[in-house]
């Protein structure tokens, strides 16, 4: 029987197709699994937020009786998404400002950034042109706030659903790229403190030996972890941050070839994603 990733497959061979990535770091290096975890990231966040808030039979309708296996061909990632490269900023900047951080100063790190975060959000123009790296507080740089991605409206911000712990998510998905599990634990204790318990959390056990596999990407492989991949998303209660945990899960553990080639996107973030991977690879010390 043939499985629905299968199918996509051999369906999705549109001639318009790009190349995702222009630079390929080796395959299977921590390297290759860090901008393979935020392709995946980026996938799995436009995949959930395309059909959350819809019921199994909006999603039958729209989707298929699989429910949603791909990207919408036009996608935006969200603004948790978003919040993933400025977490990942925030703390690449604060470790080149500082040789040894503590537990609570990373939290502080995270904490300081969402209110960044925030205030970009909300006025996209106010540090257009501004040199604010002067302001030795701020956690985020010149070069995040000032990205024009962030002058387009995300799905997803202040909506009436909107609780401030799901925030939470996305942060810990950043520090997973470059802390140890000990840090991290720790980490997602002081932000529960500060922020409360999100509905959908991140298994940080399971995470911290992703990049520490050794399981080749074979075809079998990958369209198993992708047919997990689409279940996890279909079948959560909260598909938007799900989407986002198991995109990461597959990138982290196969790297940037257990997307390319298969998926053909639009999406926004690409750029700035393949960026954010470097320099998280070259400039990030683990905690």
């Amino acid at each position: 029987m043939q499985s629905k990733v299968e199918h996509m497959i051999r369906s999705d061979t549109r001639p318009i197709a790009r190349t995702l990535l222009r630079t390929k770091p080796i395959p299977n290096t921590r390297q290759d699994r860090i901008m393979g975890a935020l392709l995946g990231a980026a996938i799995g966040d436009v995949m959930g937020n395309a059909i959350t808030g819809l019921n199994e039979e909006e999603v039958r309708e729209q989707f298929g009786e699989w429910g949603i296996s791909s990207p919408p061909y036009e996608s935006l990632v969200s603004h948790n998404f978003q919040l993933i490269l400025f977490s990942l900023d925030a703390l690449i900047n604060c470790t080149q400002k500082s040789q040894r951080l503590s537990v609570k100063d990373i939290a502080e790190c995270l904490i300081k950034c969402i209110k960044e975060w925030e205030t970009v959000v909300h006025h996209p123009n106010l540090y257009h042109g501004i040199n604010h790296l002067a302001d030795r507080k701020s956690v985020c740089t010149d070069f995040m706030k000032n990205y024009p991605l962030w002058r387009f409206k995300r799905p997803g911000i202040k909506t009436s659903k909107t609780n401030v712990s799901d925030q939470i998510n996305p942060m810990l998905i950043a520090l997973l790229l470059c802390a140890n599990l000990k840090t991290v634990q720790e980490v997602s204790i002081e932000l529960n403190k500060e922020l409360g318990t999100t509905e959908i959390g991140i298994d940080i056990d399971k995470f911290s030996s992703l990049f520490n596999d050794t399981e080749a990407l074979t075809k079998e492989n990958k369209i198993k972890g992708l047919s997990q991949m689409c279940e996890k998303i279909n079948q959560s209660k909260r598909p938007d941050l799900m989407g986002m945990i198991a995109g990461f899960e597959h990138g982290a553990k196969y790297g940037i070839k257990a997307f390319k080639q298969i998926w053909y996107l639009r999406i926004d973030a690409t750029i700035l994603n393949e960026q954010m991977g470097w320099r998280v690879a070259r400039n990030i010390k683990s905690f």
